[in-house]
């Protein structure tokens, strides 16, 4: 499997290059926009998941906390993926040729790379500091000294994670379009990010129990599941604040950030079907789930989790495309498609690799 993924990952790095030399490079870089916010979130939400767990001292999940962390191994390459992104600037966002001159303080190129990128810098730091002091061998399960060591990392990501997430949707999203503004952006992509990653990261231990790696128990899912139901129902409030606030306001240059993906096709029908595929349906079978015994097969939930990721990738599509051009098409096409799936490779070689380098660990009792 790592010679198919290494090839569909080369493939989609050729088919990216040669769509940014094209004349529909901005479709291109588009779709490596998404890509990347949208599996550089799912990554760094692992360790800021394993992290929530250390900080509230959740003893139900050692296992579970472990699994979270191996999402991890993508935090390198992404940080290249970052640096690429450089080169579309121009293509992307439209205040790096026509400055501003009411947000050039921020909106400026200098100041929005150097905080994009130290801030990821010292957050994917962190990050493979907090993995390893949870998985590190020989240590007393009950040493103290250690604990207070982890939960001092912990916080640390904790709050870099919230600061430099909150800003890639303020940057990397909502600058495509400077001249509309949400202050609830930042935090709305932040409970985004956290819905698919709770939902991977519960995939992930049915997964591993299944293969027998480890022996997470009925009650572990299921509370796993709950927690994807809450993040459900956290990304439905947040979009809800954000629409009731603009509709309330009733701001043209507010209000035109709902119209354009509304009531302008495809983007009105694509916008309800991540509103039935990505909530509806997740809420209502997780609703079910919240009480009674835990089940000990997962195939309708695990199909639900798929649901969870598709809509959130394709709500990254609803905000980035319309931002940049309200004409421009669904990326359906099979140049779009190779890209993704290069990124999707990058995450699983990522993954595959980090689980070689620790195996003996995530197997651990403790």
């Amino acid at each position: 499997m790592t010679v198919f993924w290494s090839l569909v990952a080369a493939l989609g790095a050729v088919v990216f290059l040669v769509g940014a030399s094209s004349s529909n490079a901005q479709q291109v870089w588009s779709i490596y926009l998404v890509n990347l916010v949208f599996w550089s979130g799912l990554a760094v939400s692992g360790p800021a998941i394993a992290g929530m767990m250390q900080v509230t001292e959740a003893r139900w999940s050692p296992s579970v906390r472990r699994i979270a962390l191996t999402t991890a191994g993508f935090l390198p390459i992404s940080f290249v993926l970052f640096l690429v992104l450089y080169a579309g600037q121009t293509v992307l966002y439209p205040w790096v040729t026509t400055p501003i001159p009411a947000k050039a303080a921020w909106l400026n190129v200098p100041f929005f790379w150097l905080r994009t990128y130290v801030l990821a810098a010292i957050l994917f730091a962190v990050c493979f500091a907090f993995v390893r002091a949870l998985l590190r061998d020989a240590l007393p399960p009950d040493d103290e000294r250690e604990r207070a060591h982890r939960n001092r990392v912990a916080v640390i990501l904790l709050m870099l994670w919230l600061v430099t997430v909150s800003l890639w949707g303020f940057d990397l999203l909502m600058s495509l379009d400077p001249v509309w503004y949400s202050g609830l952006l930042g935090g709305y992509y932040v409970v985004t990010s956290m819905y698919p990653g709770f939902g991977l990261v519960t995939f992930l231990a049915i997964r591993a129990n299944a293969r027998g790696v480890t022996q997470i128990s009925p009650s572990g899912i299921q509370d796993m599941a709950k927690l994807t139901f809450a993040m459900s129902v956290f990304w439905m409030y947040f979009f809800f604040s954000q629409y009731l606030v603009i509709w309330y306001g009733n701001i043209p240059i507010e209000t035109r950030f709902f119209l354009s993906r509304f009531f302008n096709p495809p983007w009105g029908q694509i916008a309800w079907a991540i509103f039935i595929v990505g909530w509806l349906i997740p809420f209502s079978y997780l609703l079910k789930r919240l009480t009674g015994r835990p089940p000990t097969r997962h195939k309708v939930f695990t199909v639900i989790l798929f649901m969870g990721w598709i809509a959130i990738f394709v709500e990254r599509i609803l905000i980035v495309f319309p931002s940049i051009d309200k004409n421009m098409r669904f990326p359906l096409g099979i140049r779009e498609i190779l890209i993704t799936a290069g990124f999707f490779a990058l995450f699983a070689l990522s993954r595959q690799r980090f689980l070689a380098k620790y195996q003996p660990l995530l197997r651990q009792p403790r």
